[in-house]
């Protein structure tokens, strides 16, 4: 089984859940939004399932590293 994490312009999906924080969110107020985000989804992520995270920009790159850090493993970019 698997997460997946897609980061669109104004939402990111999780497994199909819209979370109403996009690409914009993230690039520009970072510290700000990312603790609402990981309330939403680390709960749900068990530890022997893989996430990948797709989308594009830095959203991606800040996020994925923040996740990893969060999580103690290594996520997947798309």
């Amino acid at each position: 089984m698997e997460h997946h994490i897609c980061i669109c312009e104004d939402f990111i999906t999780f497994d199909g859940e819209i979370i109403p924080f996009g690409k914009k969110d993230i690039e520009e107020h970072f510290t700000k939004v990312l603790p609402d985000i990981f309330e939403t989804i680390i709960h749900k992520i068990k530890n022997d399932k893989k996430v990948f995270i797709c989308g594009n920009g830095e959203a991606r790159r800040i996020l994925g590293r923040k996740l990893e850090d969060r999580l103690g493993r290594v996520v997947e970019y798309e």
